[in-house]
């Protein structure tokens, strides 16, 4: 084979090798939520920093779990198989908002939106 030949073919597999080498698009918005988790964000239509939990958290304000949730929550995906409650008090008190299992992704609306202070599944 003419060294012209040998060039060109190796020159083609360097460029095949190089398009199956890009790297992987990063999940944006709700996508973004793990498998049997409850994601929360700070944004509308999963946007904004999120927490993800597989459990709950009685007080989203104090310094253990996810800081700079406590009322600064605006949607959640339920991706997971339990029924969940958002509290706008620490320690599962106050008024409550319910989601059903793996509804999806879900803006709180206005009612909502910014007053979450504990959470948990059941």
């Amino acid at each position: 084979m003419p060294l012209r030949k040998v060039i060109a073919a190796a020159s083609m597999a360097a460029a095949l090798v190089g398009v199956s080498a890009l790297p992987a698009q990063a999940a944006t918005g709700y996508n973004r939520c793990p498998q049997f988790r409850m994601c929360v964000f700070t944004g509308p239509n999963g946007s904004g920093t999120m927490a993800s939990f597989a459990v709950g958290d009685g007080d989203l304000g104090d310094s253990n779990g996810p800081t700079g949730m406590n009322n600064n929550i605006e949607s959640f995906y339920n991706n997971s198989g339990h029924h969940w409650d958002f509290w706008d008090l620490p320690g599962y008190s106050g008024d409550f908002r319910h989601s059903e299992p793996y509804v999806g992704g879900k803006n709180f609306g206005s009612a909502w939106d910014n007053r979450v202070s504990s959470l948990h599944d059941y």
